[in-house]
Formats: structure tokens, sequence, C-alpha cells
């Protein structure tokens, strides 16, 4: 039997650290640091008592501080969390988010959701997990959150992954490792690209597996960052673990607990004890399987880490269960099982009570086993609603309900039969009546039926053009057109095309002082206007990500004026909301950014399509529209030779791009 090691699963989580400015005097702020330095040393029975002190010390001043209650509210839904008491983690995440409401704080708000959409993931309620991350995503977007929006990606990424949806896992964590290159943020893609792995682990696609966890391995190596060079060390052991290559397994994983026993880090270093100690019991070495499990069982009792030490000890159960100490393996058992109950983790009951069935059908209390065997089926099969079971018994019923008539319908037959010779005649006449009669009853169906159907197609026709239109409004003619013709369509190199990116300036403060309903309208009446000017143009709009706007022309049919046209379009931009802010209050303001160069272009998805570009030029893009000033157009110098003859131009000093060196830059004037 294999045996279960511990993946190191990073999923990222939203814990509350704002700090405060208070008064040397004041009380809340006493207790708040207090509770903070409880909440570090995982004192956090201590630390949800202090953050009330703290609540009710605000409330006795004048004006209390909103913000202040809201964080320690959530720093209490924190502290519940890690106790494992869930429902009450998610009573005081609620208790914060309508303080955030009544504020305004969206940014803290977004946060919460996401909090909560984590302990519904770890009580096993996906559906509801991802209803709060999409909630989440919504803000994010609007405020233009990259960071943030990646983290929540991964997180719904890791819920599908947990449900079994290993093909909408990758399709998230690769939107969320977009995201993450397009902010040159290598440590979030080391990250993304070890939870790919994990999926792909999950999914039996191991040589896909080793793949990332290399390309996560070689960014944390370039950034030296030891601690995540440890769990790759440690996923790369489970992956070679699975193909079965056992002492390449227990090399990475001594690889690994050498670097956390460096760093101290002594809860990954429990996690590679169990897993050498895995190894080992696989093995059949008890020995040394009891010594390096014993020393991750104390760690994880230590930390109050309930799930793994769960796992540790049906481990030690297994391992008596072998040697024959059978009172030994129930104690060890029922200890686990006990633990996965009340932290709800189903899967590891179901495979105690398994456990349980096969020690006691050894120890010959087959009426023991038998039962246990029981409820280990009943547990299985608890996934399936009883909505399913009385659609499966009404179906029985229905069943044995045709068959009896069927069976009475031969009997009557047979009787018939038995009376046709004396009613010939009389049949005959029916027959002749009815088969007039069914003549006009066919005439009038075919009639019918063909009315029907010319109506049906009429809808048909209808809801085709709507879909077609739909799909011409998310990807380009020419690959919505080799979409629907092929069912799919092949990544191709583009050269020579130009790629713009514009940015709204200071955009995160102006969001978190606007109504949501009048922040969404204004981006609306933005992007749509953006839309129509690059379509005039001949280009096309890419997409949007937050407040950042993405176009492109000289795909997918070659232009040779690509980047007149990208540029004309962004000088119109700059033109439209000059006009705007001369008619409104609130003052929008871009910045735009320019390059060319080839891309490769490609639907990805598979329910959901996307176009999207990748490549060095879309990169370079953005690091231009980075480098630009507000409602100016900087575009790189490979443009500029395009087009210097067509406009005027600025030239800029040097700049000193990041992961580009210096670039010589011009403003369009």
């Amino acid at each position: 039997m294999r045996k279960t090691l511990v993946l190191n699963v990073t999923f990222l989580f939203f814990a509350f650290t704002c700090h405060f400015s208070f008064g040397q005097d004041d009380q809340s702020g006493f207790y708040y640091n207090y509770a903070d330095s409880l909440y570090s040393i995982r004192e956090y029975h201590d630390a949800i008592d202090i953050y009330k002190k703290c609540v009710d010390a605000e409330y006795e001043k004048p004006e209390p501080n909103t913000e202040i209650i809201s964080e320690c509210y959530s720093n209490i839904g924190v502290c519940y969390y890690f106790t494992n008491d869930y429902i009450k983690a998610i009573e005081w995440y609620e208790k914060a988010m309508k303080y955030d409401q009544e504020s305004g704080n969206i940014e803290h708000l977004a946060n919460n959701l996401n909090n909560i959409g984590l302990v519904y993931k770890t009580l096993g309620q996906h559906n509801k997990a991802i209803e709060y991350y999409e909630k989440t995503i919504q803000i994010d977007e609007v405020l233009g959150r990259g960071k943030n929006l990646a983290k929540t990606l991964n997180n719904i990424g890791q819920v599908y992954r947990a449900g079994g949806e290993y093909d909408k896992a990758i399709e998230y964590l690769e939107r969320s490792l977009r995201i993450k290159q397009n902010l040159g943020d290598s440590s979030g893609m080391a990250t993304t690209l070890n939870n790919i792995g994990l999926v792909y682990n999950a999914w039996k696609k191991y040589d896909k597996a080793i793949m990332s966890f290399e390309e996560a391995l070689n960014l944390d190596q370039l950034l030296n960052n030891e601690g995540e060079i440890a769990i790759r060390l440690n996923n790369l052991g489970l992956t070679n673990y699975y193909l079965e290559q056992y002492d390449e397994a227990l090399a990475f994983f001594h690889k690994a607990l050498n670097i956390h026993n460096k760093l101290k880090d002594i809860g990954q270093s429990a996690i590679q004890y169990n897993n050498i100690g895995a190894f080992y019991l696989h093995r059949g070495d008890t020995e040394q399987a009891i010594e390096f499990l014993q020393k991750a069982r104390q760690i994880f009792q230590d930390l109050g880490k309930q799930s793994e030490l769960a796992t540790v000890l049906s481990k030690f159960g297994d391992i008596y269960l072998s040697t024959g100490d059978y009172n030994k393996s129930e104690k060890y058992l029922m200890m686990s099982t006990e633990i996965s109950k009340k932290i709800n983790e189903r899967n590891k009951t179901k495979t105690n009570y398994l456990r349980f069935s096969d020690l006691y059908s050894r120890m010959g209390n087959y009426f023991q086993s038998l039962e246990y065997y029981k409820k280990y089926t009943a547990l299985k099969d608890s996934i399936f609603t009883e909505k399913i079971h009385q659609d499966i018994t009404k179906f029985e019923i229905k069943y044995e309900t045709a068959k009896k008539d069927s069976y009475i319908k031969l009997l009557k037959n047979n009787e018939e039969i038995r009376n046709l010779k004396s009613k010939k005649e009389k049949i005959y006449r029916l027959s002749l009546i009815g088969g007039v009669i069914l003549l006009i009853l066919l005439a009038g169906v075919i009639l019918y039926s063909l009315r029907q159907k010319i109506k049906d197609n009429k809808i048909i026709s209808q809801e085709k053009a709507k879909s077609d239109k739909l799909l011409m409004n998310i990807l380009p003619a020419g690959v919505a057109n080799e979409l629907k013709e092929q069912g799919k369509t092949e990544p191709r190199l583009f050269n020579n095309v130009t790629v713009c990116f514009t940015d709204i300036v200071d955009f995160t403060e102006m969001s978190a002082n606007m109504e949501p309903s009048l922040l969404i309208a204004e981006l609306n009446e933005i992007f749509t206007a953006f839309d129509n000017i690059v379509e005039s143009h001949h280009c096309e709009r890419i997409k949007t990500i937050g407040d950042s706007f993405m176009a492109v022309c000289g795909l997918p049919d070659e232009d040779p004026l690509h980047a007149e046209n990208i540029i004309r379009s962004t000088v119109e931009m700059i033109q439209f909301l000059e006009k705007k802010n001369l008619e409104s209050k609130i003052e929008w303001k871009i910045r735009v950014g320019i390059h060319t160069g080839d891309v490769i272009a490609g639907v990805v998805g598979i329910k959901k399509y996307i176009y999207d570009l990748f490549g060095d030029t879309i990169n370079t893009a953005s690091r231009m529209e980075c480098n630009a000033e507000t409602m100016r157009i900087n575009v790189s110098e490979t443009t500029y030779n395009l087009v210097k003859d067509k406009f005027r131009f600025e030239e800029r000093e040097e700049v000193d791009v990041k992961g580009k060196g210096k670039m010589k830059m011009f403003f369009v004037q």
C-alpha cells in the first residue's frame, strides 16, 4: 500500500498585520499591540481576548476609529481560523465586513472576502469558496490590485485542484502566473509555478509537474530564497516517489530537510520528517520509519497542526499493523480518527475506517471489521445527495412498473389473437376506417412539423447570430472564424506588430474615494470610448486588467501601418480624456507606452476563451508605459524608427529599465 506523504501546498491567506498610529496613553493602542504580540507567538485564544478589549476601548472614545475596530474583528477571525473554529472565524470576518462596507474600505473588504473563501475551502465547501473568491476578484479588478488579483486567482486554482477539476485549476493558476509575469514578480511566479506542479501531480501528469517545479526552483535559486528552494526540492521528491524512483525521492527529501534545519523552520522540517518516515514505512524499515515519524509527530503536536498530526498518527497505526502489534495499531488509529472527525476531514476519517476494518479482520473480530467497513462505505457514498438516491429509487420503481405493464399487455395480446378469427371482418372494416383517419392525422402532423421546423430554424439562426456576435466581440474576426470552423486555433508568431498599454494615473487613490457604482460607470465610459477609437484605426483591443488597457495593431491580419495606427489611436485617447475632463468633476489621466516587435498570439482556455499575447515585446511595451509621464505617449526606439517621419517626437535621456538595461525612449509631441 502506498503511504501518504505531505505536500507543501502554498495557499495564500490575507493575515492582517496593519499598524495604526496610537497616542502614548492610548489604551486601545496598548491592547492592539499586545494582541499582535500574542498572535505572533501563536497564543491565539489570549490574542482574541485582548483584541476584544481593544474594541471596547475604542467604543469608549467620543469618536471610535472604525478601521481599528474592523481590523480587530478581522484579526479575531484569523485567530479562530488557526484554532480550527471555522464557524466563528466566518462570524468575525462578517462583522468586520459590515464596518468595511459602512466606511467604504473596499480593499479591506476584499481581504475579508478572500479569507472567508479560504475558510469554506478548508471546510470542503468548494462552491461557497469560489463564490467569495469571485467577489474578491471583482473588487481587485476595479481597484487595479494586480498582486492581490493574482493571489485570489491562485486561491481559486487551488480550490479547483482540491475538487479534482484540474483543467480549471490550471486555467486560473496560469492567469495568476501571467499577471505576476507582467508585474515582474519573480518570487510570486515561483509560488504559482509550484502550485501548477502540485496540480499536475494530483492529475498524475508527472513530467509536467517536474517541469513546473524545476522552473520554480530555478527562479528561487536566482533569488537565493533558501526556504522556497527547500519546498521545491520536497515537491520534486514527492513526484519522484510517485514515479517509484525512491532513491531519488529520498535524496530530495534529505536536501530539503537540511535546508529547513539550517533555517530553523521546524514546521517545514516536520513535513520532511513525515515524508522520510513514510518512505521507510514503504520500504518496510519500521525502526527508521518510527524514528522520523516520531519527530514529525512531536512538532505537529507542538504547533497545533491537527490535520498533519492526524496523518502521522494513522501512519503509526500502519506500522504497528504491519508488525502485528494490533493493540498499538488500534490506539493510534483511534487518536487519528478522533482528530479527523473534530476538524471535519472526511477523507482521512474514511481512510481510517478502512484501516480499522483491516485491523479487526486480522484480529479475527469479523463483526467489528464488518461494522467499520459499513462506516467506510457509508462515508464514501455520502457524496451522493439524498435527491440522487431518491431519483435512483424512482427509476427502479418506474422500471419494475414498466415490466409489469408489458407483461399484462402481452397477456391481453394473446387473448386478442385467440379471438382474431371470429372478429376478422369487423377488424378489417375498423382497420379501413382507422387507416383513413391515420392518414388524415399523419398529414396534419407532417404539416405541423414543417411549420415547427421553419420556426425552430429561424430561432436557431437568430441564436447563432447572437453567439457569433458575442464571439466576434471576444476574439479577432479571423481567430473567431478559425475557432468556429475547426473547433480550435493554434498559437501563431506574428512579426512586426505594435503594442500599446495605457494605465490610469493615481487610480487606487481615486477609486478609494468613489462610490463603486460610479467608478464602474466611469471606467465603462472610458474603455468603451477606447474600444471605438482603436477599432476606427484598424487595431484590436486585447484586454483590460483593472485600470490597464492593452491594444495591438498588425494581427491577426498584417498591416504595414501598424505603428502609425497605434500612435493615432493613443493620441485620440488622450484627446478624449482632455475633453471629458473639461465637462466632468472627475479628472482622469493616463500614461501610454508603445513598442514594436514580434509576439506569439493565441486563444487561452477551453470553456472561457481569452485571446492573449506573449513575448518580450509585451513586457517592453509595459515598461514603456511604466516610464511614461502623465498624459504623454512614450515610445521605444524601435517604434520611433518606423514613424519618425510621420510624427514629431521629443527625444529623452536614456532610461534604466528593469530587466532591460538602458533604453532610448521618445515622447510623441
